[in-house]
């Protein structure tokens, strides 16, 4: 039987460089072919060491995420006293016996009433149009909601939370929250668990994955 497991890195280097070494929440969507920015064998050609990952630490979005995170995590505790929110800013989780399948989270949640474990996870955005607010409605893009069954497939947690910060043109910013039940997406969860699992064969075996289209 797995256990939950953490890496507890020293410095954003240690971290940097143990992500080189399996797959996270942001590679996901690229695996199985709903990332709008990177595919398939892009991601792989990182992972086998041919390519560069894209750093984006001056792009003003990213740097928009890390400063409101914080803040919105303390708006998350305010909102919420019946959970107790706890927040390891490198650690990755996994399940033992898949090192190679990580998570950093946002926060970590405790139900106080029942004792059950939940993913916090915070999102900055700013959709486009009618169609990129549609993506929000009542539900997240396939994107983001990729990262949050990886996450609880790592953690193997009970469920998740998305703390979601959307802004429009005016820069006013509207907070939505998403729940997502760990029991209500099992068979989404071996799903992607068979995808991870096949990709990662590819990189250890150095065999390209079959391509994939973004639209």
């Amino acid at each position: 039987m797995s256990k939950l497991c953490r890496f507890k890195p020293k410095s954003r280097e240690e971290w940097l460089s143990l992500r080189q070494n399996g797959l996270g929440g942001s590679d996901v969507a690229a695996v199985v072919g709903l990332s709008p920015w990177k595919t398939a064998d892009v991601l792989w050609r990182e992972k086998t060491g041919q390519a560069k990952p894209k750093d984006l630490s001056d792009n003003e979005l990213v740097q928009q995420g890390i400063r409101l995170e914080p803040a919105l995590r303390t708006l998350f505790k305010a909102k919420h006293p019946e959970f107790s929110v706890t927040h390891e800013a490198l650690d990755m989780w996994y399940q033992s016996g898949r090192e190679w399948m990580y998570a950093t989270l946002d926060g970590r949640i405790t139900d106080k009433t029942n004792k059950q474990k939940g993913v916090l996870e915070i999102k900055t955005a700013t959709p486009v149009g009618k169609a990129g607010w549609k993506k929000w409605d009542e539900q997240i893009p396939n994107y983001y909601l990729t990262q949050i069954y990886h996450a609880l497939l790592c953690t193997g947690y009970d469920f998740a939370i998305v703390f979601a910060a959307l802004f429009n043109r005016e820069d006013d910013m509207t907070i939505r929250e998403y729940r997502i039940e760990r029991a209500n997406v099992v068979t989404e969860l071996d799903w992607l668990l068979g995808r991870e699992e096949e990709f990662w064969k590819s990189v250890q075996s150095k065999t390209i994955p079959p391509m994939t289209l973004v639209f």
